[in-house]
């Protein structure tokens, strides 16, 4: 085996203990409600910190336009349900102020 094998496999080995012995040494305890609420909110704030400077950069001769589209799919996603009606709220709204604005 070579060296980059040997340390990919490491890496796995590393990555798949820090993951599995918090699981086994619980003991079963359950979670405090206010750490769930915390844990809850983790998947869309790093959701969050990965797509808005790609709101802000995308456009760099109109970044309000990036902004007004993710703002248009907020109130589109508060009202409505479903995926479909903000995706397409936040692409008109983006498309419009980039061809008239």
């Amino acid at each position: 085996m070579n060296k980059i094998m040997i340390i990919i496999l490491a890496c796995a080995a590393a990555n798949y203990l820090l993951r599995v012995v918090p699981f086994f040494i619980s003991g079963g305890d359950s979670i405090p409600p206010y750490l769930k609420r915390f844990l809850d909110y983790m998947p869309v704030v790093a959701l969050g910190a990965l797509i808005f400077p790609g709101i802000i950069t995308s456009f760099p001769q109109n970044p309000t336009a990036g902004i007004a589209g993710v703002a248009a799919a907020a109130v589109a996603a508060w009202f409505f349900e479903g995926l479909i009606l903000p995706v397409f709220a936040s692409i008109g709204v983006t498309w419009f102020l980039l061809q008239y604005l």
